[in-house]
C-alpha cells in the first residue's frame, strides 16, 4: 500500500521529519528550488519566441512569468513526480516565507498535482510542531507567492533594463539591483562624511590617588565648576557645538597636570543612585547577527548558516524573523527553567512581554530553542562538542531566550568627585565612578563582557586625598565608522529596505567588485562613480531609501491583497513605465566622464575607476597631460592626499623609463616586452593586444612572465625574458610527476609558489578499500554524500547485497564521477552547492572568498581539477626547485 508523501526543501531536513513521522510517510527533499525563470535566451521554451520575451522569462501581456525545469533538476523532479503519483496524500512542507511558498507553488505545478496539495507548515521541526502541522493542513498561499513573482519580476525587470546602462561604468561584471543601490549608496555616503570630516583636538586629564593606604585613578571632569570639553563637544566640521563646556588649550593642561601632581585635595561630594539593567529582548534575524558578532566573532553568512542547521536538526525555531515575540510556548519554557534554576527573585510576577517594530512584517515569531521544554546546552553536548560553532550559537540564542524572561538587575552607582583648590583654575574636580550589583537578575545567566568597572575605594566626604602624579593625553575626535556588515544590517532594517531572508545576501552582491570587505565595509572607487555619477543623476529613485522602503511595501501589500494576481500585474506595470521612462532620459552618455572623480582638493589629477579584473576594478590616477598612476584596488578615496600622490608620481616617473622593447620572439613577429605594472612592479609580455588585429599562433602567445623585485629590468637578456614565460600561472613550470598528481611551479602576485593537481574525485579510492563494506554502505547514506548525488544528477545509487566490495567500489566510484560535460551544464547556484558540498576552498589573492564570489568559469575548473598550492620561500625558486624539493614540500617524498 502506498504512502503519504512528505515534500520538504532541504535533505538535512528529511531526517530529522521522518524520525518524528515514522514509517507511515515517505519524506523526501526537493533540493531547494525545482522551476525557476529560464537562465538565458537558449532556455526559453520553443513555443514562446524569444525575441517577444520580456527580460528573459516574462510573458508580454499580463507580466506573466514563464518557468522552467532547469536540465540537473529533471531527475530529481521525475523522482518525486513518480512517488507522488501513487501517494494518497502529497503535503508541501517548504519554509513558511516567500521562497518556501514558491517552491511549494512550483513543486504543485511540476508534479501536477490535482486539486489543493495539503500545505503544512511549522516554525520549528519538533514532534508537537510537525503532528500538528501534519493534521491542521492548509492551502497555498497564493499570495504570498503573487508577491514572491513580483520581486523575482521586478529584479529581472531593474536587472535587464538598468544594468546593462551601468556597464558604461566599465565591465560587464557591473550591475545593480533594487535592494543593492541603497546599500551601496549607504557606504558611499559614509565614506564621504568620513573625507568631510575635520578632526578636533581635546584633552583627558587623569590623576594617580591615594587615601588610607589605597590608590585608585580619577579623572578631571569640571574646571572651575564647567565640565571640560569631550569629543561629543565638536561636530564633524571641527566647530565647538557647547557653550557651556570647557575647551582646554594644550598650555592650561600643562598648567593643570603640574598643579595636580604632588597637591592634596579632599573628597568633596560622594553621589549613590539606584540603577536597573534591563534584560536582553528575544532574538530575530539581524538581533542575532549583531550578537553572535560581537560576542562570537560569526559573520552574518556563517551565523545564519550555522542557524539553519540548528532549525534543521530541530533545535531552534525559524531563523529568519523580523519579530522579537516570544509564543505563550516559549515564555512557558522559559518560566519553568528559571524557576527550576534559579531563586524566586529571577522569576518576574508576569512574563516579559516584547513589542515588534512598526516595520516588522512578525510572521514568525522569535529565534528561539524549540520546543516546550528547552533542551539545555549542556545537553547538547552528546551531538555536538564543546568548541563547535553549533553548541556557541546554540547557547547563545538559550541563554538571551531565557534571560529575557528573567527580572532586572539592580544595583547602585556611586560617583565620587574629588576637588583641588588653586589660585588659577580653582576648583578642579575629578571623578570617579562605578557600580556595585546588589542583585544579579538575568545577569547572573548573561553578563555584558564589554562592560567594565573599577573597584571604588572606601571613602567619606571631607576625606584628605594625596595626588601621587598627572598626567594627560592628547586625543582627536573620530570620523563616522564604516559600516560592518551587521551595521549595514541593521541600517537596512532601520530603513526598512529588504527583509531577514535577503540581508545576507545583499551583503554578498556587493562586495568584490563595489565595496572592499574586511573588518569594515570600504567602497570602491567605483562604487563612489556607480552612486555620483550615475545612480543619482540618472536613476535616483532606485537608490532612494524612501521610494526603496515604499517599493518594499507595494510588495508586502500583494501579499494581503484580496485579487493578488491583479496586484502583482499593476505593480509591475507601473514599475515598467517608470523606468522606461528613465532609461529614456538616460540617454547616452559619455563613459569619459561617467568613471572619473574629481579629488576632494584641488589637483591636477582625477580618479579613473579603471578596468575590471576578476571581479575588481583598477583605479589610477590621471593626470591633465595624460601622465596615469596606478592605485591598489583597496584603496579608498579617503586615503588618497596630495603627500600620497606625490610620491606615486616620483616613483612611477623613475619606474617608466625602464620599460622597453626587448627584443623579436623568434618563433612568431612579435616582440617581447618589459612592462610596468599597475601596482608599480615590472613584467614581461608578449606580444601587445591591437584591436581589429589577429595574432599570430605561438606559443607565448599573451603570456606574461615575472620580474623579481632584486632585478634591473635593464639586464635581462632576451632569453631569460622567454623563459620566465614558462612561470606565468597559465603556462606553469612542469617539474614532475607522481602517480595522478603532476607538480610544477610557479610566480604569481604574491611570490613564487609550487603546485600539485590532479583530476578530482567525490571519494579517495585508497580510503573507500581501507574499510568494510558496511563502512562503505553507511559513508554513501551521509547527507554530504545524498547531497553531492543530488547535484550530480539525484539518481539514486542501488548498490545489491551479494555485490563484491570491489564491485561496490567502482559502481561509486562511477555514480559520482565528476564528468566535465555535465558539470559545465550545471547552472551557477548548483556549482556553488556542489562546490560546497565538495568543502572546496576559494581564494582571491591571499583571502578565502565565497563560492558564490567566483565566477562560473572558476567553479567549474575547482570542481573537475583538485589543486594545492605551497609557497616557496624565494620567488626565485620557482626557477630551479626539483621533483624531490616539490615533493617534500606537500609532505610525498622526503628530501635526500
Amino acid at each position: 500500500m502506498s504512502k503519504p508523501l512528505v515534500i520538504v526543501e532541504s535533505p538535512t531536513k528529511v531526517k530529522t521529519i521522518s524520525k518524528i513521522l515514522g514509517s507511515e510517510y515517505i519524506v523526501k527533499s526537493s533540493v531547494g528550488h525545482i522551476r525557476d525563470l529560464p537562465r538565458n535566451s537558449k532556455s526559453i521554451p520553443s513555443q514562446f519566441d524569444s525575441k517577444k520575451i520580456l527580460w528573459g522569462a516574462v510573458k508580454p501581456t499580463g507580466f506573466e512569468n514563464i518557468y522552467v525545469i532547469p536540465d540537473d533538476r529533471k531527475k530529481i523532479v521525475s523522482e518525486l513526480k513518480e512517488i507522488a503519483d501513487k501517494a494518497p496524500e502529497v503535503y508541501l512542507a517548504t519554509d513558511d516565507d516567500r521562497e518556501g511558498e514558491a517552491i511549494a507553488y512550483h513543486l504543485k505545478e511540476a508534479l501536477e498535482l490535482q486539486g489543493n496539495p495539503k500545505r503544512i507548515k511549522f516554525n520549528e521541526i519538533t514532534e508537537a510542531a510537525v503532528t500538528n502541522a501534519i493534521n491542521n493542513p492548509g492551502k497555498l498561499d497564493i499570495g504570498k507567492f503573487k508577491s514572491y513573482e513580483a520581486r523575482r519580476t521586478l529584479d529581472r525587470m531593474i536587472g535587464y533594463e538598468i544594468s546593462p546602462k551601468v556597464r558604461d561604468l566599465g565591465g560587464a561584471f557591473i550591475s545593480t539591483g533594487r535592494v543593492q543601490g541603497p546599500a551601496i549608496r549607504l557606504i558611499v555616503e559614509r565614506e564621504e562624511e568620513r573625507v568631510k570630516f575635520i578632526k578636533s583636538k581635546y584633552f583627558e586629564i587623569r590623576a594617580r590617588c591615594a587615601s588610607n593606604n589605597a590608590e585608585f585613578d580619577a579623572s578631571l571632569k569640571k574646571v572651575q565648576n564647567l565640565r571640560i570639553a569631550t569629543s561629543s563637544d565638536f561636530d564633524d566640521r571641527g566647530n565647538k557645538t557647547s557653550e557651556e563646556k570647557r575647551y582646554l588649550e594644550e598650555l592650561e593642561v600643562n598648567e593643570i597636570v603640574n598643579i595636580l601632581s604632588n597637591s592634596a585635595a579632599k573628597i568633596s561630594k560622594i553621589k549613590e543612585s539606584s540603577r536597573s539593567g534591563k534584560p536582553p529582548k528575544p532574538f530575530k534575524t539581524t538581533s542575532l547577527q549583531t550578537s553572535a558578532k560581537s560576542n562570537l566573532g560569526f559573520q552574518p553568512r556563517k551565523t545564519m548558516g550555522i542557524a539553519q542547521r540548528l532549525y534543521q536538526e530541530g533545535l531552534i525555531t525559524y531563523m529568519r524573523t523580523d519579530s522579537i515575540r516570544l509564543s505563550d510556548v516559549a515564555v512557558k519554557a522559559a518560566r519553568l527553567y528559571i524557576s527550576e534554576n534559579f531563586s524566586e527573585s529571577h522569576l518576574p510576577n508576569k512574563a516579559n512581554l516584547y513589542g515588534d517594530s512598526k516595520n516588522a512584517q512578525a510572521a514568525h515569531e522569535a529565534i528561539r530553542p524549540s520546543g516546550d521544554k528547552f533542551i539545555k546546552p549542556e545537553e547538547l553536548l552528546s551531538r555536538h562538542k564543546e568548541e563547535s560553532d553549533e553548541y556557541k550559537l546554540y547557547k547563545l540564542i538559550f541563554n538571551t531566550t531565557v534571560a529575557s524572561q528573567m527580572t532586572a538587575a539592580k544595583g547602585i552607582t556611586k560617583t565620587i568627585e574629588i576637588e583641588v583648590i588653586d589660585t588659577i583654575f580653582s576648583p578642579l574636580t575629578l571623578s570617579i565612578s562605578g557600580t556595585t550589583w546588589t542583585f544579579g537578575g538575568y545577569r547572573d545567566l548573561i553578563k555584558d563582557a564589554t562592560e567594565k568597572s573599577q573597584e571604588l575605594p572606601d571613602l567619606n566626604e571631607n576625606d584628605e586625598i594625596k595626588i601621587i602624579n598627572a598626567s594627560s593625553e592628547e586625543k582627536y575626535t573620530n570620523p563616522p565608522n564604516r559600516y560592518s556588515s551587521t551595521s549595514l544590517i541593521n541600517k537596512l532594517e532601520e530603513l526598512g529596505i529588504g527583509r531577514p531572508s535577503t540581508y545576507v545576501s545583499i551583503i554578498e552582491s556587493i562586495t568584490s567588485v563595489f565595496i572592499n570587505s574586511d573588518s569594515s565595509l570600504k567602497p570602491r572607487i567605483l562604487a563612489i562613480a556607480l552612486i555620483n555619477n550615475f545612480m543619482k543623476p540618472y536613476f535616483n529613485n532606485y537608490i532612494d531609501y524612501e521610494f526603496s522602503k515604499s517599493m518594499e511595501d507595494e510588495l508586502d501589500k500583494i501579499l494581503e491583497s484580496e485579487n493578488p494576481d491583479k496586484s502583482k500585474v499593476d505593480f509591475l506595470e507601473h514599475s515598467h513605465n517608470t523606468i522606461k521612462n528613465h532609461i529614456s532620459d538616460y540617454g547616452i552618455q559619455d563613459p569619459l566622464a561617467l568613471t572619473t572623480i574629481n579629488l576632494p582638493f584641488e589637483s591636477r589629477y582625477v580618479i579613473k575607476t579603471g578596468r575590471i579584473q576578476g571581479k575588481v576594478p583598477y583605479p589610477y590616477l590621471l593626470r591633465d597631460d595624460d601622465f596615469k598612476v596606478g592605485l591598489p584596488p583597496e584603496i579608498t578615496l579617503e586615503e588618497i592626499k596630495n603627500d600620497y600622490i606625490k610620491e606615486l608620481e616620483v616613483n612611477q616617473e623613475e619606474s617608466l623609463k625602464k620599460e622597453r622593447t626587448v627584443s623579436n620572439c623568434g618563433d612568431c613577429s612579435s616582440s617581447i616586452y618589459i612592462k610596468l605594472g599597475p601596482n608599480g612592479s615590472f613584467y614581461i609580455q608578449h606580444g601587445i593586444k591591437q584591436k581589429g588585429v589577429r595574432q599570430e599562433k605561438c606559443e607565448y602567445k599573451n603570456l606574461i612572465g615575472p620580474i623579481f623585485e632584486d632585478e634591473d629590468p635593464d639586464k635581462l637578456s632576451p632569453e631569460e625574458c622567454k623563459s620566465r614565460f614558462s612561470l606565468s600561472a597559465k603556462n606553469p613550470r612542469k617539474v614532475t610527476k607522481n602517480g595522478e598528481w603532476t607538480y610544477s611551479s610557479a610566480v604569481g602576485p604574491y611570490g613564487g609558489y609550487a603546485m600539485k593537481q590532479r583530476g578530482r574525485t567525490v571519494f579517495n579510492i585508497d580510503e573507500l578499500t581501507d574499510i568494510t563494506k558496511e563502512d562503505i554502505r553507511e559513508l554513501i547514506e551521509n547527507e554530504k554524500y545524498k547531497k553531492i548525488s543530488n547535484y550530480l544528477g539525484g539518481e539514486i545509487l542501488k548498490i545489491p547485497k551479494s555485490v563484491t566490495k570491489q564491485k561496490m567500489i567502482e559502481l561509486i566510484l562511477d555514480h559520482y564521477k565528476l564528468d566535465e560535460k555535465y558539470i559545465k551544464k550545471l547552472s551557477k547556484d548548483h556549482l556553488v552547492g556542489l562546490a560546497k558540498s565538495l568543502e572546496i576552498v576559494f581564494y582571491r589573492g591571499r583571502f578565502r572568498m565565497k563560492p558564490e564570489d567566483a565566477t562560473k568559469d572558476n567553479l567549474i575548473n575547482k570542481i573537475l581539477v583538485e589543486k594545492k598550492n605551497k609557497p616557496l620561500e624565494n620567488p626565485r625558486d620557482a626557477l630551479t626547485v626539483g621533483s624531490i624539493e616539490i615533493m617534500s614540500l606537500f609532505g610525498d617524498a622526503k628530501p635526500s
